[in-house]
C-alpha cells in the first residue's frame, strides 16, 4: 500500500490523558520534529472468535514519501495470564494470527512487534472491556441540514447492562445491488478492419454482467461517549445518512454496522486522528503528521511509532431494505445512462466512433437499430457500466445476501 506526500517535517501529536474519569478530552501538547522513519502500526484485537488480524507499516518523511507494509517481522500478542498468540504474514505488511482466538473480558493484553532489523516494539497492556451489544438497527427517512436534503438515516440504539462502558466506536460495510439499465445478453465486436469493408457483429456474452454488488466499508471515524445520553443508554445514533439520489438506493440496499467498545485512551486517539485527517479516519490518509498512542520502542526511547494498540468488545447487526420501502411509488435513483447511434465509418470510409468505443470499451451492445441503419448499425449503451454492471461490481452474489 502507498500513499505519498511531500510533507518533511512531521507534526508530533503527544496524548495527554489524565487519570480521572471524567469525560473531558485533555488537550494534546504539539511538537514539531524532523525523522526519516516512523513505524506504523494498525492493530484492533476483539472477543470475535477468529484469525485476529494487525497492520504493520513504515512510512518515511521524505518528498518522495510513502508508506509500505513492514516485510518479516514477527507479530505476538500476549495476555496477562502468560498465553502467547503468533501472527504470520498473510500479505506484504498484513500479519494475521495463527490461531483463532477471542479477547476475554477484564484481561489484559500486549503487542510486540520485532523488525528484521532487530528493533523491538510494544504496547502498553489493554484490559478487555465488557461487552455490550447493538440493541437495534434500523433506517428512517427523514431531512438533513433542515429540509434541504431528503434521504434515510442509519440509526442504532445500544445499551450497557453492565454500566461500566463509556466509549464506543462504528464501523460499516455497506453492499448494495446494481442492475445494469441498459443490458442486453448480446456484446458488439469488431469483424473486419478492412477499408472499405468495415464490419461488426455480435456474440453472446460469457457470464452475467446485468446484475452486480459492491461493498463498501467506511472511512470516517464514527464515536460516540453514552454519557451523551440519558441513563448511558445510545439511543437513535446516526451511522450513516444516503440521499435519497444516491444510485446505491437504486435496488436492494444492505448495511452490516460494527460497534466497538473501547477504552478513553483510544476515543482520545481516533478523534484526534480524525480532525488531524479532514474526515478521513484511514491511518494512511492522515498527511500533516502522526499521533502517538500507546505503541513505544523498546530498543530506541527517541524513536517514533504511529499507531494504536486496541482491545474491544464488540458487536454487529445487519439490516436490508429497498428504495420502495421508504419512498413508496417513487421513481428510484437512476444511473446517468445514454443511448448512442454512433457511426460505423467516418466520411472516407475510415473507422467511425463505433470502432473506436468498441475499442476503448467505451459502451456497450444494447440493441439493433430500427429500422436497420448501415450507417449506425448499433444502438450502445454509453457508459459501459450502463450495460455491464461489472463494471460497478461483482456478479457474485455474497453469502450474505437475502432478497426476503
Amino acid at each position: 500500500m502507498k500513499i505519498y506526500t511531500t510533507k518533511a517535517n512531521i507534526v508530533l501529536m503527544v496524548m495527554t490523558i489524565g487519570l480521572s474519569m471524567s469525560s473531558c478530552i485533555e488537550p494534546f501538547v504539539v511538537e514539531t520534529v524532523d525523522f526519516n522513519s516512523a513505524l506504523v502500526i494498525e492493530a484492533t484485537i476483539t472477543d470475535e472468535n477468529k484469525n485476529q488480524e494487525i497492520l504493520v507499516s513504515r512510512t518515511f518523511a521524505l518528498d518522495t514519501t510513502g508508506i509500505y507494509g513492514e516485510r518479516g517481522a514477527h507479530v505476538s500478542v500476549t495476555d496477562t495470564n502468560g498465553a502467547v498468540y503468533d501472527f504470520e504474514e498473510s500479505e506484504e505488511g498484513k500479519y494475521i494470527s495463527n490461531v483463532s482466538f477471542a479477547a476475554q473480558a477484564g484481561l489484559g493484553y500486549s503487542l510486540s512487534v520485532t523488525t528484521v532489523d532487530g528493533s523491538v516494539y510494544s504496547s502498553d497492556e489493554v484490559v478487555t472491556p465488557q461487552p455490550t451489544q447493538i440493541d437495534n438497527l434500523y433506517a428512517e427517512r427523514d431531512f438533513k441540514d433542515g429540509e434541504v436534503n431528503e434521504g434515510i438515516f442509519i440509526y442504532v440504539d445500544s445499551e450497557d447492562l453492565t454500566n461500566s462502558n463509556e466509549y464506543y466506536r462504528y464501523v460499516y460495510e455497506e453492499t448494495y445491488k446494481i442492475i445494469a439499465p441498459y443490458w442486453s445478453p448480446l456484446d458488439a465486436y469488431v469483424i473486419s478492419r478492412v477499408v472499405p469493408d468495415i464490419r461488426v457483429g455480435t456474440f453472446d456474452r460469457e457470464e452475467d454482467e446485468r446484475i452486480c454488488y459492491n461493498t463498501v466499508t467506511s472511512k470516517n471515524v464514527i464515536q460516540i461517549e453514552a454519557s451523551n445520553y440519558n441513563n448511558n443508554r445510545i439511543n437513535k445514533f446516526s451511522i450513516r445518512f444516503i440521499d435519497r439520489d444516491n444510485t446505491i438506493l437504486a435496488s436492494r440496499y444492505s448495511i452490516l454496522v460494527k460497534q466497538f467498545v473501547e477504552s478513553r485512551a483510544a476515543f482520545n486517539y481516533y478523534e484526534t486522528l480524525q480532525s488531524l485527517s479532514d474526515s478521513e479516519s484511514s491511518l494512511y490518509q492522515v498527511q500533516t503528521g502522526f499521533i502517538e498512542g500507546n505503541l513505544h520502542s523498546v530498543t530506541n526511547k527517541n524513536e517514533n511509532v504511529i499507531g494504536f494498540f486496541q482491545v474491544s468488545s464488540s458487536a454487529e447487526k445487519r439490516i436490508f431494505f429497498e428504495f420502495e420501502d421508504y419512498f413508496p411509488g417513487e421513481d428510484p435513483p437512476s444511473y446517468d445512462c445514454e443511448l448512442l447511434t454512433p457511426q460505423l465509418k467516418n466520411i472516407g470510409g475510415s473507422e467511425g466512433y463505433l470502432i473506436y468505443g468498441i475499442d476503448k470499451d467505451l459502451f456497450t451492445f444494447y440493441n439493433e437499430t430500427e429500422p436497420p441503419n448501415v450507417d449506425t448499425p448499433f444502438v450502445m449503451a454509453y457508459p459501459n457500466s450502463c450495460g455491464d454492471c461489472t463494471v460497478l461490481g461483482s456478479n457474485v452474489v455474497p453469502d450474505f445476501w437475502v432478497e426476503d
